[in-house]
């Protein structure tokens, strides 16, 4: 069976209602502290922000274990 118009008019207002509600407490949420959350853009290359974090992983280890001996 066909849906009239006011009806599909209807399920869209609803819809509508319901994305802005859960917009709203998406914007009253705590922000994610996760890792990707919580790091600079792209780390561990040239275009980090960060001047500590752009140096490979690789050299870093290799580094912290040479001054450990």
């Amino acid at each position: 069976m066909r849906k009239s118009s006011k009806e599909r008019r209807g399920l869209y207002v609803q819809a509508q209602r319901i994305t802005l509600a859960e917009a709203a407490i998406a914007i009253k949420s705590k922000p994610s502290v996760t890792l990707s959350a919580t790091m600079p853009a792209y780390p561990f290359t040239s275009l980090c922000p960060d001047p500590a974090l752009r140096d490979p992983l690789v050299k870093r280890r290799k580094v912290y274990h040479e001054t450990r001996r």
